[in-house]
């Protein structure tokens, strides 16, 4: 490790994943867990920067981060990580937290995994898209190529896009995503113990596909909304999707403004003394298959 660090980046722990969500099983994650124990220093992500700011040893050193705020958080993964006594970090996409209603791409990912049409066809710009749903691997491969188009369209158009596809897949929400997501009162209750919690903006737009006025919004409203709950200072920051082409850097000096510490990505680089704060990596550093 000499004088690097690794950032976690987790979003949902379930008993069983269905592959379309970003899951991860809670037997893995406990797996995960004991093994951070044996071999790494856990910190909270306000440590790893200060460390970064002022040329402390980073070796071994750890944080752990959820994105998004699903409910699954507070019922599988809190549990476990009182049960080692970590520090985690949870980004907050704020629109629906508390709100009954999962964050759109969630939504999204369930319209494909439940659909019972055989194709789709669907138009996006210039690109028409003529896809197989026939078996549940047409239908994740399908998800994930329509995915990967609409995070390159403006946010208009996403909004336009997602109504068209939910018309085409036709497909009903289920009653278990109501409670998909995270109360105020869990997150209180979360961090008087432990727990910290960043901004992740409000309703989750790409970054790099809003207009500057709209960016500043998502990530003003989102810190001022969380802060206003826990009664705490909100420093730290998740980019939406996370990686580079999902922010431009333009958002730093906004992130700046706002008094942020630092921002997360997803791009799977490892973090140096060197790391530049407001485009951290965040990784997986298993040295075994098992985990």
């Amino acid at each position: 490790m000499k004088n690097r660090f690794h950032i976690l980046p987790y979003h949902m722990v379930v008993d069983r994943p269905n592959g379309f969500y970003p899951e991860t099983a809670i037997k893995i994650f406990e797996q995960q867990m004991a093994h951070i124990a044996e071999n790494y220093t856990v910190v909270e992500l306000s440590d790893l920067v200060d460390r970064v700011r002022y040329g402390k040893s980073l070796r071994r050193r750890l944080a752990i981060t959820f994105d998004d705020g699903f409910r699954d958080n507070y019922d599988l993964a809190f549990p476990i990580l009182r049960k080692y006594n970590f520090p985690a970090t949870i980004f907050l996409a704020t629109e629906y937290i508390d709100s009954g209603k999962p964050p759109w791409f969630i939504a999204f990912r369930h319209a494909f995994m439940h659909t019972k049409k055989t194709q789709i066809d669907l138009h996006i710009g210039k690109m028409h898209l003529l896809l197989p749903l026939d078996t549940r691997h047409a239908r994740l491969e399908a998800g994930n190529r329509v995915m990967a188009e609409i995070r390159r369209c403006t946010n208009d158009t996403r909004l336009a896009l997602l109504t068209e596809l939910f018309e085409k897949l036709d497909t009903e929400p289920s009653p278990t995503l109501d409670g998909m997501m995270l109360t105020w009162d869990h997150i209180r209750e979360m961090s008087s113990n432990g727990i910290s919690f960043g901004a992740h903006t409000v309703s989750h737009p790409v970054l790099s596909r809003v207009s500057p006025e709209t960016a500043e919004e998502e990530i003003r409203v989102s810190k001022e909304t969380i802060e206003s709950v826990i009664q705490k200072s909100v420093r730290t920051f998740a980019y939406p999707f996370g990686k580079t082409v999902d922010y431009t850097p333009s958002v730093i000096p906004v992130l700046k403004k706002y008094e942020f510490d630092c921002a997360v990505t997803t791009e799977t680089y490892i973090n140096n003394a060197n790391a530049p704060l407001f485009s951290l990596n965040r990784n997986f550093p298993w040295e075994t298959a098992v985990l």
